[in-house]
């Protein structure tokens, strides 16, 4: 079993719990996920399985490359810790097109350009990974439903996140 004598439980889910740790192989701090499945905790130590060990700790040495997208805006206003953009998209069979307010955290931003075929009207080219483009407008598209969209509809006639179309520029 790997012990780790000081670790940090970030998050605990029903199958597993966030653990940040001085990992000794790799020198330095990791944050990863260990299932509840693979792990013992004993006077305030922390125990993993040696065959899941092994695993996760090729992953740490190795990380496999992130997902990385490229999305247009025609709004890209930064603040201090993140940066407020705009996707268009369509709820369902409504004619009507919202634009929604994604904030994305400006350590995720890899990098920006600013596109001005129309000087009126600039655009941004932002790329970013796809998982945190995916959780932004997830939370984006819900605090539309929550907020306007299913205000006045019976639980079995709301709309879900899945009933928008994300429109392309």
């Amino acid at each position: 079993m790997k012990t780790f004598e000081v670790f940090t439980e970030k998050k605990r889910t029903e199958n597993a719990i966030l653990v940040s740790a001085f990992v000794d192989e790799v020198g330095k701090e990791e944050t990863f996920f260990v299932p509840l499945s693979k792990l013992e905790i004993q006077d305030k130590k922390l125990l993993i399985d040696d065959d899941f060990w092994s695993s996760k700790l090729n992953d740490i040495k190795n990380p496999a490359p992130e997902k990385m997208i490229t999305m247009i805006s025609a709004l890209y206003d930064k603040g201090e810790k993140s940066t407020k953009v705009a996707v268009k998209a369509r709820l369902k069979s409504f004619d009507k097109v919202n634009e929604v307010w994604l904030f994305l955290p400006n350590s995720k931003i890899s990098s920006m350009e600013e596109m001005t075929e129309i000087e009126e009207e600039p655009q941004y080219k932002i790329t970013l990974p796809e998982w945190v483009y995916n959780s932004a407008l997830k939370s984006a598209l819900e605090y539309q439903l929550t907020n306007f969209c299913n205000k006045d509809f019976a639980d079995d006639q709301k709309y879900s996140v899945e009933d928008f179309t994300i429109l392309e520029d």
